[in-house]
């Protein structure tokens, strides 16, 4: 018996190794945050107009967020911290007011409130208003962006889980939205995590949903006016937890990945990543299922090494480590799927080019390790 344990783990150490032959990442970096906060949500802009990209993480316990300034060259030094609500879960940058500078939305988790932030070019601060009351059933969890009545400003999707529906905020182009909002119905459950894009080609802003509990992504098309309706479920495996967009098979029609997570670290038998070819209509088949690490908490999508096609990764939590799988004719397969160790067990990752070279770097985010971790792209 013994002798068979010692086996497995001989076995599993080959297979990691070879996994990890032409790694995707170099070495990590690390950002200690502060011993106050735990990350729970990042993102990407130029916060300081110095045409170099920053990173913006929110956290719990510190409800705060903290601007990690970039030196372009995957460097960061970090700059001033802007009040984020009580346990802010996602961040979408987007310029609100028209200005030319990034701006922020962030769900406040347990709450019915949006927090909204302005950038000024130096920082970030709390705009008027903020945080928006919403209606949302039980409290937001996610939030995206795009112009979807046509009026050139920007607005935002949040979701309504216990209505099974989402909700519209429109902007006014001066950094304020309409609220409490208005339904959009999605006649499922979304829970976690919406992309706002165009799906079918038409120029008009649409959403894909995933519904974590029933197992299904939604598409929502948009007619370009403020008004969305929710096509057939498209089964997305078990248990979709987040959604990422992206050209998988660089046909040049929007595709979409998902991160399937059973929420329940001690059941991996979901863990996985699901992904959906898109026929440039609207419409999308299912790929084959790809294993992850244990835990995928959460799904990003980039192009990591520069071949035109997307790439995807997942935040793997309960393995310490990334699961990027790279894009290619046949959209994403296991024999281009790689594990990559990351400290710290990390909960959130994006794909952002923080050194100009062209290529997806990883930025994944640790609350137990209090951090930022930067992977720069081989």
């Amino acid at each position: 018996m013994r002798r068979t344990a010692v086996f497995f783990v001989l076995a599993t150490a080959a297979a990691v190794e070879a996994a990890d032959t032409g790694a995707p990442f170099g070495p990590p970096s690390r950002f200690d945050i502060g011993a106050s906060r735990r990350p729970t949500s990042v993102a990407a802009g130029d916060f300081n107009s110095d045409a170099k990209v920053d990173i913006v993480v929110a956290s719990e316990e510190a409800n705060d967020l903290v601007i990690l300034f970039g030196d372009g060259r995957g460097g960061f030094r970090q700059g001033p911290s802007a009040p984020a609500g009580a346990d802010p879960t996602e961040i979408f940058v987007g310029d609100f007011n028209r200005d030319g500078r990034p701006d922020l939305a962030i769900p406040d988790h347990d709450t019915r409130f949006v927090t909204i932030l302005l950038g000024d070019g130096k920082a970030l601060r709390p705009a008027p208003g903020s945080p928006l009351t919403v209606h949302s059933k039980p409290h937001p969890h996610t939030v995206d962006g795009c112009d979807a009545n046509g009026d050139g400003n920007l607005d935002l999707v949040i979701d309504s889980w216990e209505d099974n529906g989402l909700t519209l905020l429109e902007g006014d182009g001066k950094g304020g939205f309409r609220t409490p909002g208005s339904p959009i119905d999605v006649g499922r459950k979304p829970y976690r995590n919406l992309k706002l894009r165009d799906l079918n080609g038409d120029s008009n802003c649409d959403i894909a949903a995933p519904s974590y509990s029933k197992g299904v992504v939604t598409i929502l098309l948009g007619d370009g006016h403020g008004h969305f309706k929710a096509g057939d479920p498209i089964p997305a495996g078990p248990a979709p937890f987040t959604v990422d967009v992206g050209d998988l098979n660089h046909d040049g029609f929007p595709d979409l990945a998902c991160s399937n997570y059973s929420g329940q670290i001690t059941d991996p038998s979901d863990d996985a990543i699901t992904f959906l070819l898109g026929d440039g209509k609207g419409g999308f088949r299912l790929g084959p299922r790809l294993s992850t690490g244990r835990g995928p908490f959460q799904l990003a999508a980039g192009d990591v090494n520069g071949d035109g096609f997307t790439d995807v990764a997942t935040a793997d939590y309960g393995s310490s480590g990334l699961t990027v799988a790279f894009g290619g004719p046949d959209g994403l397969s296991s024999t281009r799927t790689h594990r990559v160790p990351v400290p710290d067990k990390p909960e959130r990752v994006l794909l952002v080019d923080v050194n100009g070279d062209h290529r997806a770097d990883a930025v994944a985010t640790s609350s137990e390790g209090h951090e930022v971790i930067v992977l720069l792209a081989n």
